[in-house]
């Protein structure tokens, strides 16, 4: 009887990661504003989460495009675009010219402790330090 009360607990405690695994993303929401100057819009999307940093979940597609000049991708490293989410890999993480110190030159938020804004091709991606995992995304950003 006792050799299947430790198999029971260990499927009991991988059913219940993976159900708390499941609920990490509780809500969605889509908003677009037009500009009243020129008519180009901008869509957000946020998705919050049960996080410390759950309020800083978006996705934004600029209208307003910078020139920063061409994206110098590390060598060995081919352009992705990322999703909330996903993890940069730590080539890009490691690349001092692609830290954006300069983010509020650009209208972006200023990252809370242990987050950094970096560009990745046209892309500006709000990313967790120690981990890569991205944060936020404002696609199109630059020229």
């Amino acid at each position: 009887m006792n050799r299947f009360i430790i198999p029971a607990a260990a499927l009991a405690l991988a059913m219940g990661s993976m159900t708390a695994s499941a609920q990490t993303y509780q809500s969605k929401t889509t908003t677009t504003q037009s500009s009243p100057v020129d008519g180009t819009q901008t869509t957000t999307t946020t998705t919050e989460r049960n996080d410390q940093y759950g309020s800083y979940r978006k996705t934004v597609t600029a209208t307003k495009r910078y020139d920063a000049g061409a994206f110098a991708a590390p060598d060995g490293y081919t352009y992705t675009r990322y999703s909330l989410g996903e993890r940069v890999p730590s080539i890009v993480l490691s690349s001092k010219n692609l830290t954006l110190s300069d983010y509020s030159n650009y209208q972006l938020d200023t990252p809370p402790e242990g987050l950094v804004w970096i560009r990745v091709g046209s892309d500006a991606l709000l990313v967790n330090r120690s981990t890569g995992e991205v944060i936020q995304t404002d696609y199109n950003l630059f020229e």
